[in-house]
């Protein structure tokens, strides 16, 4: 037990901000105008994130849940590609994506579009946590290495 607590303190201690990017924009006309080109023209571009996140209507409360756990470790903010700070938008990640802010202000992509459109991709919230806990253990293991080796 004491193994797990010391690997999630080096992963809280990695990241202090964990930014998900929806690729639609933000604002009640832009999100109405996504929701007909998605559910009513059967056009335009897709936002997996936003599959995951929403039903057809409303968002889901497992959706929800997860972002309140994730909250108890991280500072989470969950954005629209016009919402995405400078600082974020000049790496030119692609959306949707989610990206980890470490403690030494570098930015670390913990999935970027193809993760969400390749055969491993999240289909629901379940699965998206599952991957990004993954992400979170690897980022452990590397800087436990490290620091053994110095």
């Amino acid at each position: 037990m004491e193994i797990k607590k010391e690997i999630r303190s080096e992963v809280i201690g990695k990241y202090k901000t964990i930014y998900f990017i929806y690729n639609a924009d933000g604002g009640l006309l832009n999100e109405l105008e996504y929701w007909y080109e998605k559910h009513v023209k059967k056009a335009g571009n897709a936002c997996e994130l936003c599959d995951i996140s929403h039903n057809k209507y409303f968002v889901r409360l497992d959706w929800l849940t997860f972002i309140r756990r994730l909250k108890k470790d991280y500072r989470v903010k969950v954005l629209h590609r016009d919402e995405v700070p400078q600082k974020i938008k000049k790496k030119n990640f692609s959306y949707p994506s989610v990206i980890g802010e470490t403690t030494d202000n570098e930015f670390i992509v913990i999935m970027e579009k193809i993760s969400f459109i390749d055969v491993k991709k999240p289909n629901n919230v379940e699965e998206l946590e599952q991957q990004i806990k993954e992400h979170l253990g690897m980022v452990s293991k590397k800087t436990k290495t490290t620091s053994k080796s110095n």
